[in-house]
């Protein structure tokens, strides 16, 4: 009898399939003896991945963020009431019973009333260098105004005083010119006196507000 023949193994021991062709070996599958493979997605609270040539985040703004149109209107409220204030300081320093009459410089005052508005840009406008120039030219512009309306109201009190001294009828008759009246309607001949007085250290102390204006908003705003 004849034994069926068969095809011999193929080297590495893996069984043939039909048709001629080894087998192939199955893939691993995890379990027992291979590593589990590590999941892709993000865990919660993991710290990400960085990645180079990335822009570095916006730097915080310093300083408090405000409304330059109400920085702007308390200090031109300021100016103003700094103005009427720095008049009635220089009114009553002055000496109206000389002639002409004495008037006394204060520098504190300027640096008082600069210092006012620059705090009332600083606390409404925030860290803003234009509000701060805004600040000083209001500031000197209230200088300004005080010295002006100061010297009016001398000139009302020294007129007064003048005619008190001749009394009679004529005093009693003659009519004096008010602050207001001499500010508003005589303001070129106003002008021109305080032009006339003014002096290197009138000059030096009307500086010295709008500087203290800046510096104070500065160092408010910088806090």
């Amino acid at each position: 009898m004849s034994q069926n023949w068969q095809q011999p193994q193929q080297p590495g021991g893996y069984p043939q399939q039909q048709g001629g062709y080894p087998q192939q070996p199955a893939a691993p599958q995890p379990g027992y003896g291979y590593p589990q493979a590590q999941s892709q997605q993000p865990q919660p609270g993991a710290p990400q991945p960085q990645f180079a040539g990335g822009f570095p985040p916006p730097a915080p703004q310093v300083g408090p963020q405000g409304n330059p149109l109400a920085a702007v209107g308390a200090a031109i409220v300021a100016a103003l009431i700094g103005a009427v204030a720095y008049a009635f300081l220089l009114s009553s320093l002055a000496d109206t019973d000389s002639n002409p009459p004495e008037v006394t410089k204060f520098a504190y005052a300027g640096v008082a009333l600069g210092a006012l508005v620059g705090l009332a840009v600083a606390k409404l406008g925030g860290r803003n260098v234009a509000l701060w120039v805004v600040g000083a030219v209001l500031a000197l512009a209230a200088v300004f105004l005080g010295e002006l309306y100061g010297y009016a109201m001398i000139m009302n009190e020294a007129a007064s005083n003048y005619l008190d001294k001749m009394g009679g009828a004529a005093a009693a008759s003659a009519n004096i010119p008010s602050a207001n009246e001499i500010f508003f309607e005589h303001f070129g001949d106003l002008f021109d006196t305080w032009k006339e007085d003014a002096d290197a250290i009138t000059w030096i102390f009307m500086i010295l507000s709008p500087i203290a204006a800046a510096g104070t908003a500065f160092r408010i705003s910088n806090r």
